[in-house]
C-alpha cells in the first residue's frame, strides 16, 4: 500500500463517515429482509391454501361417491329379493324396506321401488291383479306402444311416493335411455337431470334415478348376451333422488363443507341446463381458488365446480402476513436505533480517546461502565439458556409420556376388540352346525315326503347359508389380522432397542433367502450391492427391509421381468439405503397416503391390511432416521431410507 493510500484510509477512519454509513446499511438490509420474508410467507400461505383447497374438493368427491355406493348396495339387496322370489307381494316389499330403515339411516334417497314390464295384451289383467292390493291402480300414460312398464312398488309409502304408482317411466326419453342401458348391460345405470313424478308442479325441484335390472333366471343371474337379457327381463329395481336432498346429505364434514361453495352438473359440461345442485342461493362468484373436476358416479360422468368461500378466507393464515411485515419493520427500526446509538457511543469513545491526556480518570469510569453492561448481558443470556434447556427437557418428557400412553391405549383397545370377535367366531361355528342339522332334516323330510321338496329352500340350505357363513368367517378373519397388526405395532413401540454392529450386506442376503420362494414364483431378479456397516437394532432393520423387499416382489408389473435392486452408501454420519423396483409404481398423489395406517393405494388385487409401510415408517423413526418414496405409476418405485451410522441406547429408547 502506497503512502497516499494509507493517508486516505486514515483520513476515512478519522472522518467518521464510515460510522454514519453503518446505520444506513443496517436500515436498508433490514427493510430488504423484511420484504423478502413477507413475500416468502405469502408464497408459503398461498401454497398451503391451494393444497387445502384441493383436499376439500377431493373430500367432497369421495363423500358423494361413497354415499352413492351405499345407495347402490341397498338397491342390490332389493334386486336380490325379486330374484329370489317369483312373486313379491306389496306387504313383503314394504316389510323389507321398512327393516332397512331407509328414512332414518339413508337420508337423501326418496325411496326404493320396482317397475315391472307389462305386455300390451296383458295390461288389463295386470291392472286387475294389482288393484287387489292397490285400489284404483292404472298404468299411465295409456298411449299405444309395443309394451308397457309400470311402477308397481315404491317404499316408503309417503303421500308423494304414492303419486308415482302406475307411471310408465319407459314412456319418457331420459328415463328410457337409462332403463335400456341397465337392461342391455346387466348393470346399474343412472339418468340425467329429470323432473320427478313426486315433484310434479314444482319446476324448481329436479333429480335423478338409478336403475338395476331384474332377470327371469335362476337366482337372478345376468344372462350372457344382450338378446338373452332383453328376452328374460322382468323389470327394474330403481331409486329416485331429489338433487337438493341428495347432495346436501352427502356433503360430508359440515365444518369443512362451509369452506368451499360448489356446483354439480350432469355430464362433462357446465351449461346451466345441466345443473343438478348448487350449495349457494346465487351463482358461484369469483374467488381466490377455483377448480372444475369430472368424476364418474354410478357409471355416469358428473362435473363438480368448486370455489373457496368467505369461511375459507377467514380460516387462512394470511392474517399473519401483516404481522410478519410489521415485526420485520419494528425489528429493523430497533436495530437502526441501536446502530445509531452505537455510532454515537463510538463517537464519544473517539472523543474520550482524544481527551485521554486530560481526563484519564473519566475514561476508566467509562470502561468500567461498559464492562458492567457486558457482564449483565452475559448473565441474562446464561439465564435464558438455562430456562430454554429446562423447557426442552419438560417438553421431551411430556411427548414421551404421551407416546407411551398411545401405545398402552392401542394395546388395550385391540384386546377389548378381540372379545366380541371371539364370540362372533363361536356363534358362526354354531350357525354352521345348525345349518348341517337343518340340511339333514330337510333331506330326511324329502325322502319321506317327496312332495315337500322345494328348490328355493334347497338352494338356501346348500348355497346361500354356506356363502353367508363363509363371508362372516372371512370378515372375522380379516378383523383378527387387523387386531394382531395393532398388537404388533403396540408391542414394537414398547420393545427396547439393542444397538449392535451389523453387516448390512449379510442381513440383506438373509432376507433374500427367506423370500427366495416368492422371488422365484414372481420370476424376478434381486440384486444386492455391497452395503456399509451400521450400528443399530437388528430386529428393527430386518422388519424394515423385509417389508420393503416383499412389497417390491408383491407389486411387480406382469408385463415385464421384475428387477429389484438394493444399494447403499455413507454420507457423513448417515447411511442411505435404496430399495428400487421396476414394478407398477404408485401415483404421486398417493405418496404420503401409503405410509398411513390402514391406507392402501392403487388396485387392491393383492392381500394386505395397509399396515406394512406404516410399521416401516414407525420403525425408521425409532431408529432416528427418515424414509421417502420416489415413484411414478407404471415406472416402478424407490424407497430411500436414511439411518444414523451409530444408534446409542439412549437415542433408540428415548
Amino acid at each position: 500500500m502506497s503512502k497516499t493510500t494509507q493517508a486516505l484510509a486514515i483520513n476515512w477512519r478519522h472522518s467518521g463517515l464510515w460510522r454514519a454509513m453503518v446505520p444506513a446499511v443496517i436500515l436498508v438490509a433490514g427493510l430488504l429482509c423484511t420484504v423478502l420474508a413477507t413475500v416468502q410467507m405469502k408464497r408459503t400461505v398461498e401454497r398451503a391454501e391451494a393444497q387445502h383447497f384441493a383436499s376439500l374438493v377431493e373430500d367432497r368427491i369421495d363423500a358423494i361417491q361413497d354415499r352413492m355406493e351405499t345407495y347402490l348396495a341397498l338397491m342390490r339387496g332389493a334386486a336380490g329379493l325379486f330374484s329370489a322370489s317369483g312373486d313379491v307381494t306389496g306387504a313383503e316389499f314394504s316389510a323389507y324396506v321398512e327393516r332397512l330403515r331407509v328414512g332414518d339411516l339413508y337420508q337423501g334417497i326418496q325411496g326404493i321401488g320396482y317397475s315391472a314390464i307389462v305386455p300390451t295384451d296383458g295390461v288389463a289383467l295386470f291392472e286387475q291383479g294389482r288393484q287387489t292390493e292397490q285400489p284404483g291402480f292404472r298404468i299411465r300414460p295409456d298411449t299405444p306402444r309395443n309394451f308397457y312398464t309400470a311402477i308397481t312398488f315404491l317404499e316408503p309409502s309417503t303421500e308423494k311416493n304414492l303419486l308415482a304408482i302406475g307411471y310408465d317411466m319407459f314412456s319418457e326419453p331420459v328415463r328410457r335411455q337409462a332403463m335400456e342401458l341397465a337392461r342391455d348391460s346387466g348393470n346399474r345405470a343412472m339418468t340425467g337431470k329429470v323432473a320427478l313424478v313426486q315433484d310434479a308442479g314444482q319446476p324448481d325441484l329436479f333429480g335423478i334415478l338409478i336403475y338395476l335390472p331384474v332377470y327371469d333366471t335362476v337366482r337372478g343371474a345376468t344372462p350372457d348376451s344382450v338378446e338373452e337379457r332383453r328376452r328374460r327381463l322382468r323389470g327394474w329395481v330403481y331409486s329416485p333422488f331429489r338433487s337438493q336432498d341428495l347432495f346436501t346429505r352427502s356433503a360430508g364434514d359440515r365444518r369443512r363443507t362451509t369452506e368451499i361453495d360448489w356446483e354439480i352438473y350432469d355430464g362433462t359440461g357446465t351449461e346451466p341446463a345441466r345443473l343438478l345442485f348448487r350449495s349457494t342461493a346465487a351463482p358461484l362468484a369469483e374467488a381466490d381458488y377455483s377448480t372444475t373436476r369430472t368424476a364418474q358416479v354410478a357409471g355416469r360422468n358428473w362435473t363438480l365446480r368448486a370455489v373457496s368461500s368467505e369461511s375459507f378466507a377467514r380460516d387462512s393464515n394470511r392474517s399473519s402476513i401483516p404481522f410478519i411485515a410489521a415485526g420485520g419493520l419494528l425489528t429493523t427500526v430497533l436495530l437502526f436505533g441501536a446502530s445509531l446509538a452505537q455510532a454515537r457511543a463510538m463517537r464519544e469513545a473517539e472523543k474520550a480517546r482524544e481527551e485521554i491526556h486530560i481526563a484519564n480518570a473519566g475514561l476508566e469510569e467509562r470502561v468500567e461502565e461498559r464492562t458492567a453492561q457486558l457482564e449483565s448481558a452475559r448473565s441474562a443470556l446464561e439465564a435464558l439458556n438455562r430456562n430454554l434447556e429446562t423447557r426442552v427437557s419438560i417438553r421431551t418428557a411430556d411427548l414421551q409420556e404421551a407416546n407411551e400412553e398411545m401405545q398402552r391405549f392401542a394395546y388395550i383397545v385391540s384386546h377389548d376388540l378381540r372379545s366380541p370377535l371371539v364370540n362372533v367366531m363361536g356363534f358362526t361355528s354354531e350357525l354352521d352346525v345348525a345349518r348341517e342339522e337343518l340340511s339333514r332334516f330337510y333331506h330326511r323330510t324329502v325322502e319321506q315326503h317327496p312332495e315337500a321338496a322345494d328348490k328355493n329352500t334347497e338352494l338356501a340350505i346348500q348355497q346361500d347359508l354356506p356363502e353367508a357363513i363363509e363371508f362372516i368367517r372371512s370378515s372375522t378373519a380379516k378383523m383378527d389380522r387387523l387386531i394382531n397388526a395393532i398388537l404388533k405395532l403396540s408391542r414394537e413401540g414398547r420393545r427396547v432397542l439393542a444397538p449392535e454392529r451389523i453387516e448390512l450386506s449379510a442381513l440383506m442376503q438373509t432376507i433374500a433367502k427367506s423370500l427366495a420362494l416368492q422371488i422365484e414364483q414372481a420370476g424376478a431378479d434381486l440384486d444386492i450391492e455391497n452395503l456399509p456397516e451400521i450400528t443399530s437394532d437388528r430386529v428393527a432393520l430386518e422388519q424394515i427391509f423385509s417389508n420393503l423387499v416383499e412389497n417390491a416382489v408383491k407389486y411387480l408389473a406382469p408385463q415385464r421381468k421384475g428387477q429389484i435392486k438394493v444399494r447403499g452408501w455413507s454420507e457423513g454420519a448417515t447411511i442411505v439405503i435404496d430399495v428400487e423396483d421396476n414394478g407398477r409404481g404408485i401415483d404421486p398423489r398417493d405418496h404420503s397416503r401409503v405410509f398411513d395406517l390402514f391406507r392402501r393405494a392403487g388396485a387392491q388385487d393383492r392381500p394386505g391390511e395397509g399396515i406394512g409401510l406404516a410399521h416401516v415408517r414407525a420403525l425408521v423413526r425409532r431408529l432416528g432416521g427418515t424414509i421417502i418414496l420416489n415413484s411414478e405409476e407404471g415406472r416402478g418405485s424407490t424407497f430411500r431410507v436414511r439411518l444414523p451410522k451409530t444408534l446409542t441406547r439412549t437415542e433408540g429408547n428415548a
